[in-house]
């Protein structure tokens, strides 16, 4: 944040975690750009509303395509290309922007955007902040397409938010500052993997100060106890007929981690949710 509490900044490498959501979803370097983007949006929006709250944007196109990111409270993130649905999301085109978390009073927050063919997450998310966090803010954030067995070469972003303490002559400093940068593309080349060198640049001139900085890595939140908790909210027969039945195979759709869920464990689960139900 700036000494004088006029704008608050945010930057974010996210090549790593980016290209090991991609080899999860197995997806091609143009389809991967736009998850790695995604991902790096849910990010600025978690550590700019609230660091310790799960984040979820999700990117529809208008024929029925999803793309998900989440990303955690321990600074793990995930994706998933098309959860359930065989046809391909399109990488171009209108498309539609969804930014989903709860609120400290358990309600849901959601806020869509539209994102026209001719525009970008960038914008769009700008556009997020400005009508559903009522915050003024400057984005972007883009992703070079990898070679080979990595889907990206360099993705990352930063979110610049004017707060209320922002003057005029600041506000124009700022813009003009922003006006003589480069292309996001040319600022992730300069900072390789530390985005304190993006931040350096957009607030030079501009005294400073670091308040946190947060790790990031590709992670989910699956484990075969929450895959039989998921069984068990089935039907009585069909949970039945499981416990009767072979070990079943299970493929998380976000990290692609394979479980072997034995009838035993599904009956010692059932069985277990039956006693914690019953009256003491």
């Amino acid at each position: 944040m700036t000494i004088d509490g006029a704008f608050r900044v945010m930057a974010t490498i996210t090549t790593d975690t980016a290209n090991a959501a991609c080899a999860a979803q197995g997806l091609s370097s143009e389809l991967g750009a736009r998850l790695a983007e995604l991902l790096t949006c849910a990010v600025l929006v978690r550590e700019t509303t609230q660091p310790t709250r799960r984040v979820q944007l999700v990117w529809r196109d208008h024929h029925g395509g999803v793309m998900v990111a989440d990303s955690l409270p321990d600074g793990k993130s995930r994706g998933i290309a098309n959860p359930g649905k065989p046809q391909q999301v399109e990488a171009v085109g209108d498309h539609l922007l969804q930014v989903n978390y709860t609120l400290p009073n358990g309600s849901l927050h959601q806020g869509v955007v539209s994102i026209p063919a001719e525009s970008d997450l960038s914008t769009a998310l700008m556009q997020y902040m400005h009508t559903s966090e009522q915050t003024v803010s400057m984005v972007a954030i883009g992703a070079a397409p990898g070679h080979g067995a990595a889907a990206i070469r360099q993705v990352g972003g930063y979110l610049i938010q004017v707060l209320p303490e922002a003057t005029g002559e600041g506000l124009a400093a700022l813009s003009a500052k922003l006006g003589d940068m480069p292309a996001i593309d040319v600022l992730l080349t300069e900072a390789g993997a530390d985005p304190r060198v993006i931040i350096a640049r957009l607030l030079e001139g501009f005294p400073y100060a670091e308040l946190a900085a947060s790790e990031l890595a590709f992670g989910c939140t699956c484990s075969e106890a929450r895959i039989i908790l998921g069984i068990l909210s089935l039907g009585a027969e069909e949970v039945a007929s499981m416990e009767a039945g072979d070990p079943l195979e299970v493929r998380c759709d976000a990290c692609g981690t394979r479980y072997v869920i034995e009838p035993s464990s599904i009956r010692a689960m059932r069985e277990l949710r039956a006693r914690d139900a019953e009256p003491s």
